[in-house]
């Protein structure tokens, strides 16, 4: 029998569980353009959360686009990886995103890449004749040239943010911190999973990027919100669970999404 409970990855749908309130909380975020700092320590399901929310947006009226920093290192891995989700955000057609990409990122060097299963991928190389400099403020004033171009809002999404404290300098936050300030419409999502360092980096005076936005502090799921998921997921698979089961599991759990 397949497990009706998915874990360990991003989950969507019926796999994910409630978070009604912190949904909406997003939206709203995201439609008044805010820039707002989620954190909780890992495998709270942050990634899982904002991309519900972005999967309500209004597909006309407003743009997302979801930059996973994890696997980037500096300066240069950070630019590529922001152009990317940048520029796949704006269409899904071959064509039109090499277009895109040409149009806005005269620094970088586009190419389509066939991978394993035969799907395109798209990929960037920074210009040998370029500096990172004026390519990193090519990258990170894009998205508020689409949306006045669009006239549309732009939301964009760091996450595993806390990684550009790995890049060695302070470049790409002093330059955030502009982008951030001057930005109408767009919103920014920032996503952390060490809560110590995504506090120090908005509440350190020294920091470039302190109080350059609010703070949502992501925390447990409610039993109450458990309690008809875990046995709406028991059902689905042909089984009972008693709620006084679900609270012992709650109890040693403290309504961790993952460990639950």
């Amino acid at each position: 029998m397949k497990n009706p409970f998915e874990y360990g990855g991003v989950v969507s749908g019926n796999a994910f569980c409630n978070r009604e309130q912190e949904v909406a909380d997003l939206l709203r975020a995201i439609e008044n353009n805010e820039k707002l700092f989620v954190f909780s320590e890992r495998r709270y399901g942050k990634t899982s959360l904002v991309r519900t929310a972005l999967g309500k947006l209004a597909k006309k009226g407003c743009l997302s686009a979801y930059v996973a920093l994890w696997p980037t290192d500096s300066e240069a891995t950070f630019i590529t990886a922001t152009a990317k989700a940048i520029t796949e955000s704006t269409s899904t057609s071959v064509d039109k995103v090499l277009d895109t990409a040409k149009r806005f990122f005269g620094s970088l060097t586009p190419s389509v890449t066939i991978d394993e299963e035969g799907k395109p991928t798209l990929t960037f190389g920074i210009n040998k004749q370029a500096s990172l400099g004026p390519a990193l403020d090519e990258v990170l004033e894009t998205p508020a040239k689409i949306a006045a171009k669009g006239k549309l809002n732009v939301v964009v999404v760091f996450d595993e943010f806390q990684q550009i404290l790995e890049y060695g300098n302070d470049q790409v936050e002093r330059k955030l911190r502009s982008v951030v300030q001057n930005h109408r419409h767009v919103g920014y999502i920032f996503l952390g999973s060490r809560r110590h360092l995504i506090q120090k980096m908005f509440m350190d005076r020294s920091r470039p990027l302190y109080r350059a936005g609010g703070h949502y502090p992501l925390g447990p799921i409610a039993e109450e919100h458990w309690q008809p998921f875990i046995r709406k997921r028991f059902s689905d698979a042909d089984k009972l669970i008693s709620r006084q089961h679900i609270h012992e599991v709650c109890e040693l759990t403290h309504g961790h999404p993952f460990y639950t």
